[in-house]
């Protein structure tokens, strides 16, 4: 894992989000999990290496970000929005996307249990561990229970999904003006190193370019809302922004299902249906 700070590792090179984890005086905070269940058997044994985990505190409830928890004995903290769709998951059918992710994965996710939010926040919460603070926002956008979590002590904020730095941004869910301030939110913090949800590690130089993708893709598809097309045209023929970044680790080739789905939800959000 890339160490950011004397405190804070993040893995950025694997399959599913971006995660990492804290040392402080009084134990490790864990911020997000990996998608994959070999992964956090490997994140897991490196963290026993370095003391107690204390608690996991998930970002956002795509799975992505949460699947990891059940491999690890530790309380979840998140966004209410998150336990909740958390909650009201199909698990098996999420147990068997997962499981094709790899040949190691299917017996790892034998009897899978989902590790559910015990704590949740609706606008925001502080939690201190050892000598560290772990400051959550909510920061709706790239979805409604979005939240980005700042280690004051640490100048570090793992931003989850608002950022997407150098690879293709999903909006599958996402309200684009509610992302846009919330990445000036972002904006506005002390903290300079950004943990992006997905890419490698970023500054509060990428904002423009992060907010400028997302105008640019709400601009793409309200011209074809323009011209008369239908949501079933739209998402069959708004397809030139594929190529704009690459996908993230081990999405290739899933860029023209992205797009689909992303131009599905903006039609709706631009229309009102959504």
């Amino acid at each position: 894992m890339q160490q950011l700070t004397s405190n804070v590792f993040v893995e950025t090179q694997v399959r599913g989000c971006n995660f990492g984890y804290v040392t402080t005086s009084d134990g490790i905070v864990m911020i997000d999990s990996p998608q994959k269940p070999s992964d956090a058997l490997r994140l897991k044994a490196e963290i026993e290496k370095k003391g107690q985990l204390r608690y996991i505190i998930n970002t956002e409830p795509h799975g992505d970000h949460w699947t990891g928890n059940a491999f690890f004995d530790a309380p979840v903290i998140a966004h209410e929005g998150v336990r909740t769709r958390m909650l009201g998951t199909d698990m098996e059918g999420h147990v068997a996307r997962v499981g094709a992710y790899g040949p190691d994965e299917p017996k790892l996710l034998e009897g899978y249990v989902a590790n559910i939010p015990v704590v949740t926040f609706k606008n925001g919460m502080t939690l201190h561990v050892g000598g560290h603070t772990f400051q959550m926002s909510h920061m709706p956008g790239h979805t409604m229970s979005q939240a980005a979590i700042m280690i004051k002590e640490e100048g570090v904020v793992f931003t989850s999904d608002n950022i997407f730095h150098k690879v293709h941004t999903w909006l599958q869910e996402a309200n684009p003006d509610l992302w846009l301030l919330a990445l000036e939110s972002l904006r506005r913090l002390d903290e300079e190193i950004f943990v992006p949800g997905h890419g490698d590690i970023c500054g509060k130089g990428y904002l423009d370019e992060q907010g400028s993708f997302i105008l640019e893709w709400k601009e793409y598809v309200k011209d074809g809302i323009d011209r008369g097309m239908t949501k079933d045209e739209a998402v069959a023929n708004l397809t030139k922004m594929t190529d704009r970044y690459p996908m993230d680790v081990e999405q290739e080739g899933m860029a023209p299902s992205v797009m689909r789905m992303n131009a599905a939800n903006l039609y709706d959000y631009l229309t009102g249906a959504s």
